[in-house]
């Protein structure tokens, strides 16, 4: 948001360095320029205007400049005597580093220079062809003498606001008006009206069929005159960068910088009935807005219409058939409140960004709404001579309120570090527009309706350090350094993060925030938390699992043709009572590790759990696996919870179908921990002595039926060598030629050992054969030799 202190000055006094003020005050300040460089402009009249005895193109003119009159020799071939034009003096400087001094032009004194608009830096591509050739000739009234730059309205400055979603209520010169007058306990002065209403009634009927819209005024104007706008509106919204079109549609723009209230201007002939009703669109019902787009709409976007046709997408956009053109003389202009959640949503699933827009979706102030319809109207009769119908008319079916805050003014001191007594505080926040009421240290307040950021405590406590200013509050010096080290829980989560990137896999970060329709995806029956205030409507809630973003990297890799993918990321998931510290994996494609596999392997669950087995290896914790299908976006055959003691500590699995076509990914293999359950269990390290014995290595190979989960067979196998059995590890899975359907073949390999003494052949020849009956008792196992 651009403030220009032209506008500016109409609604407050301006306090001096306005640059520092904003910043300590109001909000950061990203910019600040002069509207024109130009120096020593003024308003002259000329008298007389002859041509030069010595050329056939150039003219001497003599100029009343009110403090005196001089002589300048123009070579412009538009110049003419009775012309009011602007004149730069002896001393002037203009854009371009130009500098107008006193000189002889073919032996003819001159003493300034008379300009055109181009001289003073405006751009060619915003002026008539009138104005692109030669001086610039005033036709309004002016005081000769008087300051060019002012008439123009390019004096002051240009100050652009560092704005945060959150402050919609800036997003207007009125808004901030308000804002310099709270700070610096001066009055805000708003326009009044004159104009003069015709004695012919306003025939429009307004009905609200949708609870989306709040308010909706409308006027009717009649003899509306379509023309090119006076340069001070031009100017004005050339440095707020919006493009001038004609007076009436320039006046909407205007209103929307000064009041923040978005106006729409229809063609009331191409409206074609006084009937306008607002109300939710139909499925598939086809509009074609200004831009010349055609667009279908939804049951949820809100649109006005005649009661037969859509005549405009609320908030939004106007229609092509009902705009305003240069042959309009009849205007209905509109002032409106529609809910900003409609209107975000709108605007995003359209693609439709507009400045009014932008301004419905983060919150207008409602009481402003009438006042902008207002200045509107004041402005159209002055400038497009706009005969106004009698009255306004209305529908109103809700009104905006915020919420209530109640604060412990004693933690407003504490929080910012300063003494303020409560009448203090209850008088800053009353030059702030709260509404104020005392219940012994608390104070309950109701924020004015423009604030939509107020919300919490917190915000509130802000305000009092704005006000206050934020250059006058204390330093608090730290007496104590503290040497910084990182905590045991970072070291291990450093470690982890170099483990598995050393294995081969890629760390990831992916947004905190996600969508309802990637929430659900994932979402384990929690309530989702939503903001208030999103920044896109496709990031409005807070993950409660990693594999949402997980999906969407894979996703975004897969479709640039990056097939191989093996990522992980550390991350914090979010529920209302806490947050929660996971590690989520995923793998497709070929997976390239770097140390201890040298081909590449194709990614499937078992090289998924035997990372898995790795990271836990480190974390110094033993799981186990648990065959579910509570899933939904895993394939219900090919997943399980990883257990701990009994508790479900995460889960692994292969993506289901419908969750690859859905997300256009190819079989991909996830996995999701919980690492604040396990992270902090190896604070102590135990140590174990080394066997001193030799060990008997024996592999086992058996067929068996794929109902059969494979942790189930390791547990059988360690529960009947409990004894002896010091390591077991799946080395090989085959199914295929000579392999039953429905059954596979595993291979283990089985490590004995006894730390008290040599293990003869005969011991571990005894346990393998009490291994294989077990076996083939509890699986219907085929052992093979």
């Amino acid at each position: 948001m651009k403030i220009n202190q032209n506008i500016l000055k109409q609604f407050v006094e301006i306090p001096e360095n306005i640059n520092e003020f904003t910043n300590n005050h109001i909000i950061e300040v990203d910019d600040y320029a002069k509207l024109n460089i130009s120096t020593n402009l003024v308003i002259g009249h000329v008298l007389t205007c002859e041509d030069h005895p010595d050329s056939d193109h150039l003219h001497v003119t003599t100029v009343d400049l009110g403090n005196e009159v001089t002589q300048i020799v123009c070579g412009a071939p538009n110049v003419a005597k009775g012309q009011y034009v602007i004149v730069a003096t002896v001393g002037a400087e203009l854009p371009g580093d130009f500098k107008i001094k006193a000189s002889k032009i073919r032996g003819v004194e001159s003493n300034g220079m008379i300009c055109s608009l181009k001289e003073l830096g405006l751009d060619e591509k915003y002026l008539t062809d009138e104005e692109k050739i030669g001086i610039y000739s005033i036709k309004e009234t002016v005081k000769v003498g008087s300051d060019a730059l002012e008439y123009l309205g390019l004096k002051g400055f240009n100050m652009e606001l560092g704005l945060t979603p959150n402050r919609s209520d800036l997003l207007s010169h009125v808004g901030f008006a308000y804002e310099v007058a709270s700070m610096s306990n001066k009055k805000i002065t708003l326009h009044t009206s004159s104009f003069k209403e015709d004695k012919e009634k306003n025939p429009l009927e307004i009905k609200i069929e949708a609870d989306g819209c709040y308010e909706y005024n409308a006027r009717y104007f009649k003899n509306v005159t379509v023309k090119e706008s006076p340069l001070w509106l031009k100017n004005a919204l050339i440095a707020a960068d919006i493009r001038p079109i004609n007076n009436v549609v320039d006046i909407s723009n205007y209103v929307l910088i000064e009041y923040g209230t978005p106006l729409h201007m229809f063609d009331a002939k191409k409206v074609k009935t006084n009937k306008i009703a607002v109300r939710y669109a139909k499925k598939n019902e086809k509009v074609t807005t200004l831009d010349e787009v055609q667009r279908t709409l939804d049951e949820k976007d809100l649109v006005i219409t005649n009661t037969k046709e859509i005549i405009a997408v609320a908030g939004v956009m106007g229609l092509e058939a009902t705009g305003v053109s240069a042959q309009t003389t009849e205007v209905i202009l509109e002032a409106a409140y529609f809910d900003p959640k409609h209107i975000a949503k709108t605007s995003k699933k359209l693609n439709l960004k507009s400045d009014s827009s932008l301004r419905f979706e983060r919150g207008i102030d409602q009481d402003l709404v009438i006042k902008g319809l207002e200045r509107a109207t004041q402005l159209l009769t002055e400038l497009a001579s706009a005969t106004v119908l009698n009255g306004i008319k209305s529908d109103k079916t809700k009104e905006y309120k915020n919420q209530e805050i109640k604060v412990d003014y004693n933690r407003i001191n504490k929080r910012i570090g300063i003494n303020l007594s409560k009448k203090e505080i209850i008088d800053y926040l009353i030059r702030l527009d709260y509404k104020v009421n005392e219940e012994k240290d608390i104070l309950v307040l109701m924020p004015p309706k423009r604030r939509y950021d107020i919300k919490v405590e917190a915000d509130i406590i802000e305000e009092i350090a704005r006000i206050y200013g934020y250059d006058s509050i204390p330093l608090a010096k730290i007496e104590k350094t503290l040497q910084g080290k990182l905590s045991n829980k970072q070291v291990k989560l450093r470690a982890l993060r170099h483990l598995l990137s050393n294995i081969g896999l890629n760390e990831i970060i992916t947004y905190s925030l996600t969508s309802e329709e990637k929430f659900n995806q994932f979402n384990n029956n929690e309530e989702p938390i939503k903001l208030l205030m999103p920044l896109a409507s496709d990031r409005n809630i807070l993950r409660q699992s990693l594999l949402s973003g997980m999906i969407e990297t894979l996703s975004y890799n897969q479709s640039r043709n990056n097939i191989n993918n093996a990522f992980f990321e550390i991350g914090k998931i979010y529920q209302k009572d806490r947050e929660t510290l996971k590690l989520s994996l995923g793998l497709s494609g070929l997976f390239s590790q770097t140390g201890w596999i040298k081909n590449d392997l194709k990614v499937d669950l078992f090289v998924l759990k035997g990372l898995l087995e790795k990271i836990t290896e480190y974390l110094g914790v033993e799981i186990s696996y648990k065959q579910t299908s509570e899933h939904i976006n895993l394939h219900p055959g090919i997943q399980a919870n990883i257990m701990y003691k009994n508790e479900v500590i995460g889960y692994i699995g292969k993506t289901h179908p419908k969750l690859n076509k859905l997300e256009n990914i190819n079989e991909s293999y996830l996995l999701e921990l919980t690492l604040d359950n396990i992270i902090d269990l190896t604070n102590e390290v135990s140590y174990k002595t080394i066997s001193k014995y030799p060990s008997i290595t024996r592999d086992l190979s058996l067929i068996i039926s794929k109902e059969y989960v494979v942790s189930d067979v390791m547990d059988l196998i360690k529960q009947t060598s409990r004894k002896y059995l010091e390591k077991i590890e799946l080395f090989d899975v085959y199914e295929g030629k000579n392999i039953e359907a429905g059954k596979h073949s595993l291979a283990f390999s089985l490590v004995f050992n006894d730390a008290t003494k040599t293990l003869e052949k005969e011991d571990v020849d005894k346990v393998m054969k009490s291994i294989k009956n077990r076996l083939e008792f509890t699986f219907k196992a085929e052992l093979r030799d």
